[in-house]
């Protein structure tokens, strides 16, 4: 009932800040470019609400200038609510120029969890039955992280960004990992995710994307390479701050150290070795920068 209420919270929320954003005065769409979420972004405490595949996510971010644009402190409180699980975290980051540094804190409460005996088959079409067979459990876990990221901007046009994240994951061993799209056991996990994007402000911006992951599985530790793309951009469904993303992932054989996880890996809904992440993303400003106008658009 819990998730329900939450739902239905998100829900509201979504609708409200919506129909404000598409009534509000405010500049024309033509205004604010494409690929402003990919930009620098100015000051001020903003609400962001997202409407995901499959769920809802509220989240509040202020950002604070230090010794004028080129560094900044960014803190984010969030909550996800997704079909298999409600998730909450905190986030703090300092960036440095094209340096951030950053970690995050957070509570899981999965609905579906998956867990595996030993000896079990752990693929993706073993994971569909169990799944309509109502063969799962929920769990609770929390979870922290240590990041660094790196935003290379080498022109208006192309601009290199690489998420690398240390990640302590609690709760039981193998189970699958809604996230990842793996099978894993509790505790340390590496994540690196390179996106090179090329960039237009009346298209957006795209490009490949890279990710390497290595995580714990039965006392050993395996790597896996991940290959895909990403595309964002602002669709212009309200005056200004709203963007749409993609981004998929696909397995194309064997981990590093002979682990094949061709058959595990990815959204069992789907069949295939792939994970991807849909979004459309509502920005509320709720107390903007001192002197610049919000996210890209003139005042």
């Amino acid at each position: 009932m819990g998730r329900h209420k939450a739902l239905v919270i998100l829900v509201v929320v979504a609708l409200l800040f919506g129909v404000q954003g598409l009534l509000a005065p405010s500049q024309g769409r033509a205004d604010q470019p494409r690929d402003w979420p990919v930009g620098p972004q100015p000051g001020g405490t903003y609400l962001n609400v997202d409407t995901v595949f499959p769920g809802m996510q509220a989240q509040v971010e202020h950002r604070t200038p230090i010794y004028g644009q080129a560094n900044e402190l960014t803190l984010k409180a969030n909550t996800l609510l997704a079909l298999p699980f409600l998730e909450s975290q905190v986030d703090a980051d300092l960036r440095l120029i094209v340096l951030s540094i950053g970690g995050s804190v957070g509570y899981r409460d999965t609905f579906q969890t998956f867990q595996y005996g030993p000896g079990d088959d752990l693929s993706r079409l073993h994971r569909l039955d169990m799944q309509t067979g109502g063969n799962y459990k929920a769990t609770q876990a929390g979870f922290g992280e240590a990041r660094a990221t790196l935003a290379l901007p080498f022109n208006d046009n192309a601009l290199l960004l690489s998420i690398n994240g240390l990640r302590y994951e609690g709760g039981p061993d193998r189970i699958f990992d809604w996230r990842a799209g793996i099978v894993r056991d509790s505790g340390m996990i590496f994540k690196s995710d390179t996106s090179l994007f090329f960039k237009h402000r009346s298209l957006g911006a795209a490009g490949p994307m890279f990710e390497i992951l290595d995580f714990p599985l039965d006392g050993v530790r395996h790597t896996q390479l991940n290959y895909g793309f990403t595309v964002v951009t602002r669709p212009g469904f309200l005056r200004k701050n709203d963007l749409f993303f993609l981004s998929m992932l696909f397995n194309l054989g064997s981990t590093l150290g002979g682990y094949d996880n061709s058959k595990v890996y990815g959204t069992h809904i789907f069949y295939g070795a792939f994970t991807f992440q849909l979004a459309y993303r509502m920005v509320f400003e709720l107390k903007g920068p001192p002197t610049s106008p919000a996210n890209g658009g003139d005042e």
